[in-house]
């Protein structure tokens, strides 16, 4: 009954949905984007002349707008070229409502007396919910219950049984974990403003990965984390049994005795009901990490012989969902393949060729900007497999841009394949970072000497230019004059002795300054005469003073 009524929701959809607004309304207009949508003005739009102002602007003269009279548009640039749209009894239709729809509009209503009033609406174009998708993923203890479907501002909501179990967030799929033996009917219900819908499926139990293996096998034996193993032993009615798991290899290794299918002093297998014996085969139906190991069959015969087999146990996660990234960069590509489990194995083939065989733990390709086709990672370990194949695109540009898909994974039982390290990827990027900041680096040392050289020239550069001024200034105020002294006495005693080494007579001649006289273009030094008055030293013994003499010296410029 509830899927009779998705079915006719979505029907309702794809057939039309009408929207009524007004702008007498305070809250948002939501318009189905491609359907109809009625945007009532004024009731009695005879009585008015009307004005619709798309504000893009804040109400300036480039808004663009429609005026209306008597349910005519004239002057609209709002709506021009929209065949679609009309105007009836004073309300607006469009048929087919487009993204340029949304926005903030302005009715302006023009009465007879000249006065105006402004009413204010906001529109909110929206797609429509599309068809909703249900799927579930099986992993160990618990099942995965994702939800999608298309759709703008979508909100999700799951009911199991009729019973709401948690609102999902907006815009994007919701998932959520159940446990494994949960059952009955979940639903995922689906909307936005203008339409919603639902899908609700029957849960099931997980099939699990049921893995044989037996004593008698030399390889070991890999059993999948979380579903059953089969351990085969030998027709037990005919032995006694012993299983020993070999930890110290001492007596204090874990042990369980098996004798007509019964287990008895089983220490190996304490508290796990889960842990039975049919038939000769020891039935685990939830393994767990503590079951890896070498284990060791003891067959005790009734005449007392005993016979002894090996075996390893080696229990690995199975392969979860699939990620596939693609990064661009200058150039080339870079395709990252991700998937959750033990010791995985990874292969890469391009349009069916095989690209890589990489190794365990993560693995990466390079790729050149031109390369076009698809692109296939495919994941395994030795217990199960998946793939996932997409379509390669060109790069949009030097941004980068990543694209990244999931899928449900088939189990298998497998032990070839291929993987890339992320460690090495990672490693390429560091040696890449450090490459370009050492670049940088150096170009930043140059600049800064090149700036400090710079500064070094121009101080010295103004410093030998201050020194030069100031000597010419010196050279400016001072010359260097040169006197003929010459001494004449005036009356001289033949006793008068001549005057000793001793008895040097210092004159200081103050210079004049510099005249100059222009006659007939050329200079004409004048003479100058200056009195030097000489005051002779005293003698210790007592002599007789000497008269002051009048000694006029010629002072020659050169």
């Amino acid at each position: 009954m509830m899927l009779i009524f998705g079915l006719m929701l979505l029907l309702q959809t794809a057939a039309c949905l009408e929207v009524n607004c007004s702008f007498d309304q305070s809250d948002p207009c939501y318009a189905a984007l491609g359907h109809k949508l009625n945007l009532l003005m004024k009731r009695d739009a005879s009585k008015y002349e009307l004005k619709i102002i798309k504000r893009i602007n804040y109400n300036t003269a480039d808004d663009p707008m429609c005026r209306v009279k008597n349910d005519k548009m004239k002057e609209c640039d709002l709506y021009k070229s929209r065949t679609e749209v009309t105007v009836i009894n004073g309300t607006v239709i469009i048929k087919r409502v487009i993204r340029a729809d949304s926005g903030n509009y302005t009715l302006t209503l023009f009465h007879s007396d000249g006065t105006e009033t402004s009413r204010d609406l906001q529109v909110i174009v929206e797609a429509p919910i599309g068809s909703v998708e249900v799927s579930i993923i099986c992993s160990s203890n618990q099942r995965s219950v994702f939800c999608s479907s298309d759709g703008d501002q979508i909100i999700y909501s799951w009911t199991q049984n009729g019973e709401i179990l948690e609102q999902g967030p907006m815009n994007g799929n919701t998932t959520i974990q159940l446990n494994e033996e949960t059952d009955g009917d979940i639903s995922c219900s689906v909307k936005n403003h203008i339409s919603h819908a639902q899908k609700t499926i029957r849960l099931k139990p997980c099939p699990g990965l049921e893995v044989n293996c037996s004593f008698n096998q030399s390889d070991p034996c890999y059993a999948a984390l979380g579903d059953k193993l089969n351990l085969l032993m030998v027709d037990a009615s005919k032995y006694e049994l012993k299983i020993i798991k070999r930890i110290n290899n001492t007596q204090d290794d874990p042990v369980c005795r098996v004798k007509n299918d019964k287990m008895k002093e089983c220490d190996l297998y304490n508290n796990r009901p889960e842990v039975t014996v049919i038939n000769g085969t020891v039935i685990i139906k939830r393994v767990i990490r503590a079951d890896s190991g070498n284990y060791r069959l003891t067959l005790v015969r009734s005449d007392g012989s005993e016979t002894s087999r090996d075996l390893q146990v080696i229990v690995e996660a199975p392969i979860g969902s699939v990620n596939v990234s693609i990064i661009c960069s200058s150039n080339q590509r870079s395709v990252f393949c991700s998937s959750d489990g033990d010791q995985i194995i990874y292969n890469w083939t391009q349009n069916g060729e095989i690209l890589e065989q990489g190794s365990m733990n993560g693995n990466t390709i390079q790729l050149n900007e031109g390369t076009e086709g698809d692109i296939s990672c495919s994941v395994k370990n030795h217990i199960s497999h998946a793939q996932k194949t997409i379509r390669l695109k060109p790069c949009p540009g030097p941004t980068t841009a990543a694209v990244t898909s999931s899928l449900t994974p088939t189990k298998q039982t497998s032990k070839n394949g291929t993987s890339f390290s992320s460690d090495d990827v990672n490693q390429t990027h560091t040696e890449e970072f450090r490459r370009m900041f050492l670049q940088f680096s150096l170009i930043a040392l140059g600049c800064v000497a090149l700036v400090l050289i710079l500064l070094f020239i121009t101080v010295c550069y103004v410093y030998k230019k201050k020194q030069l001024k100031s000597t010419q200034a010196a050279a400016g105020d001072m010359e260097l004059i040169y006197a003929d002294i010459s001494h004449e006495k005036k009356s001289e005693k033949k006793n008068t002795e001549s005057f000793s080494a001793s008895d040097v007579e210092y004159a200081a001649v103050q210079p004049q300054t510099k005249r100059k006289k222009k006659k007939k273009k050329e200079e004409v030094e004048e003479v100058q005469y200056g009195e030097v008055t000489f005051t002779p030293k005293q003698a210790t013994a007592p002599q007789q003073e000497l008269q002051e003499e009048c000694i006029y010296s010629q002072v020659q410029r050169d």
